[in-house]
């Protein structure tokens, strides 16, 4: 077949206008395609290296220095067995929400506590009880303006309470995106996870990655009237004097980063309270203590007490420079008591921002007040993340 040459210059022409509009088309798809996933990968990786600085509210402190904190959990809402919430002149609280989101500061409701064990596992044991409990929670998080859940089950350590545990972390990771989604804001949930690892193993890496902003590890409460020697609850690292297996902040946040939880969903624990025993020396046992313990020998008590007790009752300070921890030692050489304290709390927030954990948390934020309204303990502790973290 013949063609004119002035047919074949407008083929010609066309040809290499629609290769040009190809080659568009494709340039175009590629971009779109190559920036979308990069730009939603940097938004969940800021989302997870943003540093946190979280404090447990419990009750009605004199005073809550906002500014301090990135996040602050509510602390409790309960049930009972039937999935009912209990009555609570705490929480929630809209006054409370309010004076959080006017300062900058993100706030959870923390179901349960130390003590709803049983109350959990019920609820969860049948599904309109169930259903009761996680529709009621909503409604709190929704009308009372909360930026989430903080889950603190202690602790689903069974078969079938781990069951259960999965399935409302699903549920409300579900429902709390869905809201986040009507309200157009972030909406978390995050959990206060034991430091034990004969407890820590029964949570599964998947749910905690699934479902989970971050763990709060509860890295304290690690020795006290339950155990036969006089221990240091929260020490950064093991002493070489604690009878039976060692236990610290760095084993317990050592264990879950083998299991693969990454650092970053990771908060560490700092108490603002003390343990004490009623015997001479730390990790010495107290066999022949049981039962000698008074109303005159201190049970331990917040930071602000115990630093009266220095003050007003000559109780003296050592340092244990193995763990990292100061201890009181009674006038009459009958009783200790371990605790935290400017020192070892820099110490700890030092070390916790250099391993790369997401944050700090405290138990609970009016424990370190002070008379004069400041917050000495936490303050140093936000010192150090601002120092080390550039926020």
């Amino acid at each position: 077949m013949n063609y004119s040459p002035a047919l074949l210059i407008a083929e010609r022409s066309f040809l290499q206008r629609k290769l040009r509009w190809l080659k568009s088309l494709l340039e175009f798809s590629l971009l779109s395609l190559l920036l979308l996933p990069v730009s939603t990968c940097a938004e969940t990786k800021a989302a997870d290296d943003q540093k946190v600085f979280v404090g447990y509210l419990f009750r009605q402190p004199a005073k809550i220095d906002f500014k301090l904190y990135t996040h602050i959990c509510h602390a409790f809402i309960t049930a009972d067995g039937k999935g009912t919430i209990n009555t609570n002149q705490f929480v929630p609280n809209r006054e409370i929400t309010s004076a959080a989101h006017a300062a900058g500061v993100k706030i959870l409701v923390s179901l349960g506590g130390w003590g709803w064990d049983k109350q959990f596992a019920a609820i969860v044991s049948k599904p309109e009880s169930e259903d009761r409990f996680s529709r009621a929670v909503l409604e709190i998080v929704d009308s009372f303006n909360y930026d989430g859940i903080d889950l603190d089950w202690e602790y689903p350590d069974t078969r079938e309470e781990i069951v259960g545990f999965e399935r409302m972390a699903r549920r409300f990771r579900k429902e709390l995106d869905e809201l986040g989604k009507r309200k157009n804001l972030p909406m978390f949930q995050t959990m206060a996870a034991a430091a034990n690892p004969e407890t820590l193993k029964w949570l599964g890496k998947d749910l905690l990655m699934e479902t989970m902003d971050w763990l709060n590890v509860m890295t304290y409460d690690m020795a006290g009237e339950w155990t036969d020697y006089a221990g240091h609850h929260s020490p950064l690292f093991a002493s070489s004097k604690q009878p039976g297996h060692p236990r610290s902040t760095e084993l317990s946040m050592k264990y879950l980063l083998e299991r693969g939880i990454p650092a970053n969903r990771l908060a560490v624990g700092i108490p603002l309270y003390g343990k004490g025993f009623a015997v001479s020396e730390p990790y010495a046992s107290t066999a022949s203590a049981k039962g000698t313990r008074d109303a005159r020998t201190p049970r331990g008590g917040s930071y602000a007490k115990l630093l009266q007790l220095q003050k007003d009752k000559n109780w003296a300070r050592k340092w244990d420079d193995e763990t990292k921890n100061p201890w009181l030692f009674a006038p009459d050489g009958n009783a200790v008591i371990g605790y935290d304290d400017p020192e070892s709390v820099a110490l700890k927030s030092e070390w916790t921002f250099k391993q790369g954990f997401r944050g700090v948390f405290f138990w609970e934020i009016g424990g370190d007040l002070l008379p004069d309204g400041t917050n000495p303990l936490q303050k140093i502790a936000r010192t150090k993340m601002d120092e080390l973290t550039g926020h």
